[in-house]
């Protein structure tokens, strides 16, 4: 018989015992990291490589002040050798030559079908009237020609200084002015100009007394004698009173 106050006539039932927590109270040892990573607040950091050293630039060698002395030198000993014989030339005279005879060198009293009378013939052994082929300048040496033949230069005129005088100041304006009395025929093949070789103080007290007088063809080449007669003035043995 249903006794339940609603009479639906069911059985009643007793009530169904309330399920026990099976949660384990006891917490697993990772609980606490979970937890704080959960809550505590703190940023994830992920995995990063460790850090390599830094590495510092090499450093930049220093300039070698070595080298800048060497070159330094090597200009100056390029500079010496190259201004040495222009100081030199200076020295001794227009010409670059030194007053050193040396020794004679022969000459043929009859030359051959070239016109060579000789070959090699220092300044200081030309004599007026030489004609001269080879020829390079003033205090260089030359060859000697017949004057029929062609040829570059003819010394035209030579002063001898006396020996005991002293060096003239005006050594140069008197050597120009003897030079310019010398009277040269024409020249119808070349542009004729009258070169000048004087001593200096240097060579003078070397014991260098001469003035040469040299007409050079610059256009064209001679294949004459341009004067009559050469000039010889030899003051060698005056003494002045």
């Amino acid at each position: 018989m249903d006794t339940r106050p609603d009479g639906s006539g069911d059985e009643s039932t007793p009530d169904a015992p309330e399920p026990t927590d099976t949660t384990e109270t006891s917490e697993s040892p990772e609980a606490p990291e979970t937890a704080e990573a959960a809550g505590s607040g703190d940023r994830y950091v992920p995995y990063l490589p460790p850090r390599q050293p830094e590495t510092t630039p090499a450093p930049q060698p220093r300039r070698q002040r070595g080298w800048w002395i060497a070159i330094g030198a090597l200009v100056v000993a390029l500079a010496v050798f190259v201004l040495w014989p222009l100081l030199n030339s200076a020295q001794n005279g227009p010409s670059g030559e030194t007053f050193e005879p040396g020794p004679t060198v022969s000459r043929n009293a009859e030359p051959g079908l070239d016109g060579i009378v000789a070959r090699e013939v220092p300044p200081a052994q030309i004599v007026p009237g030489d004609c001269l082929t080879d020829f390079e300048s003033v205090g260089e040496p030359s060859t000697v020609v017949e004057c029929n033949r062609d040829h570059e230069a003819q010394l035209i005129g030579r002063k001898l200084w006396p020996t005991g005088r002293a060096f003239p100041e005006d050594m140069q304006a008197a050597a120009e002015r003897f030079c310019a009395t010398i009277e040269l025929d024409s020249a119808p093949n070349a542009q004729v100009i009258v070169e000048i070789s004087h001593p200096t103080q240097g060579t003078w007290d070397e014991g260098d007394r001469r003035v040469d007088c040299l007409a050079v063809a610059h256009d064209g080449t001679l294949n004459a004698s341009l004067v009559a007669e050469p000039v010889l003035e030899d003051w060698t043995d005056h003494v002045d009173g």
